[in-house]
């Protein structure tokens, strides 16, 4: 089932997060008849916590003594879904006491004595004294770390069991000594502490107790007070090669990467495996984009992406011993797929700023046309928030269109032109490719001169987006396009009025917007995204001033300076998002421009001589943390 990692739940995910912090994770391993020391390493009753708030996840690895199992007791065995099966003795133990195959489960025997450097086999030793069998076993949990013969086993051992997706079991013939030892070096690489690893080794007795009595009972009282050391554990045994650990290679990290050669990466697969962290380094303090990110990351431990061989799970447990994400939850949940819905959002409003020098008529006389052209740079900028990384935008567009005037009251105009945009955010850059048309018209009540006046204007096009997304921490880059389409509207109620010498032009209106963008695959990273369809609406009120100055002489040129100034008010949400998918997870973005008010102002002019005309404009707007300019040069020829 497909959970929901959306910014506005993002607080309410951490607390749930920290909940299961706080509680104990039941254990339901059952209990074998015929295999006493049987049992998963997670923990007894309940599984055991690991440093860095995680939790050590069931069924993943089992540890036993010899698999000799009663037919109820291999149906149990074969429903636990064990898909390898080490058995760690030497080929007599073997010989005499040979495994049950478990169905489903390669078996693969890893003789850690039998191989040692010494060629010694503490199966076949003879002992004086209790005291002599306690000094044996302690030397052989110092052998585990200090025999090259061992060493090589045991990282064969580990490298095994990091190669394997799915439950596994290792075991010797006892399962207390050999299986021991290789229980308490995972349970290290987990970050169990070590009063925890201790007492999970000395639940060997508590397992153990009736075999072990029983065995006892039938010795000679003489015989039973020497052998009594070799049939359980004391702490001493693992003590001495956790001592033996520190002696020779200072730290259990060094043994495991200078003793038995396994490289950062295994160590890593293996504490995948092993633990789940119920919170990611900084994820309690985080909101937002980040937080859902966050959470993202968190959740994928629980996809085939963790506690394998993946990128994911190294910059993971990377981030755990580090302490800090490295801001891949800011760039992981594809902000930038936002951003660029929103920018598409507004460009309607570009279109009608290119159109609207040439968009009345008035200067036209009745039955004339011009033909203009019109291009355009802009860029906005927003500030990042606790919400959203920054944004920002680039844009370059041409349009080229033609004005009629069919009346003293009626003109229209259309035209087409091409926008190229650039959105960056949160390590992402989309480019948005956008080709449309434009049609408008104007209507004065009285003349299109002066008086009061209607004014229609729509454009409709083709977005081609393409995206790159550099999600860091050796995550690599995800790549995506996809292609849709862009149409708006606006309808303006206004009046021109002449005073002095000034032209005043107020109007009141609504625009909308309407974005339909294709869901699309993204490529080349493990967390490349599936982004949904983006059908969103933006629907605006807005209020123009446009002010037209008398013109000036300039030898044979006529100059009319003029100034705009703008306001637009997002009616109903103004917030755009997107959502995408990911290994069955979902997330939800929020796009950094979130202003529901946007200020524009900006100044213009235009060189006329007869028939021909040429001009430029420059503008700034802003609103809440948005800031930007835009600028354009234009050009018409009346006929």
């Amino acid at each position: 089932m497909f959970q929901r990692l959306v910014c506005s739940l993002s607080i309410l995910s951490l607390s749930i997060a920290t909940a299961h912090a706080a509680e104990s994770v039941p254990l339901d391993t059952p209990r074998l008849q015929s295999i006493d020391n049987f049992r998963d390493i997670a923990g007894i009753t309940t599984a055991y916590t690991t440093a860095h708030d995680g939790t050590l996840r069931s069924g993943v690895f089992y540890r036993s003594n010899a698999i000799t199992p009663s037919a109820a007791d291999l149906a149990t065995l074969n429903s636990l879904g064990i898909k390898a099966v080490y058995d760690l003795r030497t080929p007599s133990e073997i010989a005499a006491t040979p495994d049950t195959m478990l169905s489903g489960a390669t078996y693969e025997n890893i003789d850690i004595i039998g191989s040692t450097t010494s060629g010694s086999n503490i199966t076949n030793i003879s002992f004086k004294s209790a005291a002599d069998a306690i000094a044996m076993m302690e030397q052989t949990n110092r052998a585990f770390v200090s025999d090259a013969g061992m060493r090589g086993q045991f990282g064969t051992l580990f490298n095994e069991l990091a190669s394997v997706d799915a439950a596994q079991l290792f075991h010797c013939t006892a399962g207390k000594d050999r299986t021991g030892w290789t229980a308490a070096v995972l349970q290290s690489i987990a970050g169990v502490d070590d009063a925890t690893i201790m007492a999970n080794y000395l639940a060997t007795n508590d397992y153990t107790a009736a075999r072990v009595a029983a065995t006892l009972k039938a010795l000679p009282a003489s015989m039973a007070a020497i052998y009594e050391p070799l049939l359980g554990v004391q702490a001493s045994y693992l003590q001495a090669g956790l001592d033996e650990v520190k002696t020779e290679y200072g730290s259990m990290d060094n043994y495991l990467k200078q003793g038995l050669g396994l490289s950062q990466e295994t160590i890593y697969v293996l504490r995948g495996k092993l633990v789940e962290y119920h919170s990611l380094p900084g994820q309690a303090g985080l909101i937002g984009n980040a937080a859902a990110g966050a959470e993202l990351l968190r959740q994928l431990q629980n996809t085939q992406l963790s506690g394998t061989y993946s990128a994911y799970n190294y910059y993971l447990q990377s981030a755990i011993d580090a302490g800090t994400l490295g801001g891949v939850e800011s760039q992981v949940g594809g902000q930038v797929h936002a951003d660029a819905a929103s920018y598409l959002l507004r460009e309607n409003a570009m279109i009608e700023q290119a159109a609207a020098p040439f968009a009345s008529g008035s200067d036209l006389k009745v039955g004339r046309y011009r033909l203009w052209s019109t291009a355009l740079a802009s860029y906005l900028g927003t500030d990042g928030s606790a919400h959203a990384e920054s944004s920002n935008e680039h844009s370059q567009g041409l349009m080229v269109g033609i004005t009629q005037r069919f009346s003293e009251q009626l003109s229209a105009r259309g035209g087409f032109g091409y926008s190229k945009g650039s959105v960056g955010a949160a390590g992402g850059e989309a480019d948005t490719d956008f080709s449309f048309l434009n049609l408008g018209a104007r209507y004065g009540f009285a003349s299109l001169e002066r008086g009061l006046f209607v004014d229609a204007n729509a454009s409709a096009g083709y977005v081609d987006y393409d995206s790159k997304r550099d999600l860091g921490g050796g995550l690599g880059t995800a790549k995506g396009d996809t292609h849709g389409k862009l149409s708006g509207a606006t309808l303006a109620l206004g009046y021109r009025a002449l005073v002095n010498g000034l032209t005043f032009e107020p109007s009141l209106g609504l625009r909308v917007s309407h974005l339909d963008l294709n869901g699309f695959k993204e490529q080349g990273s493990e967390l490349s995204l599936d982004v949904d369809d983006n059908k969103q609406t933006r629907r605006s009120a807005v209020a123009n001033l446009n002010v037209g100055f008398a013109p000036l002489a300039m030898g044979n040129w006529q100059l009319v300076p003029g100034v705009q100034v703008g306001y637009e008010h997002v009616l109903g949400e103004h917030q755009v998002e997107s959502q995408s998918q990911l290994l069955g997870l979902d997330i939800e973005q929020r796009a950094a421009f979130d202003n529901r008010d946007q200020f524009s102002g900006g100044v213009n002019v235009m060189a006329s001589l007869g028939a021909l005309s040429v001009g430029a404009q420059v503008a700034a707007n802003g609103g809440g943390d948005s800031h930007g300019y835009s600028g354009g040069l234009k050009a018409s020829y009346a006929f």
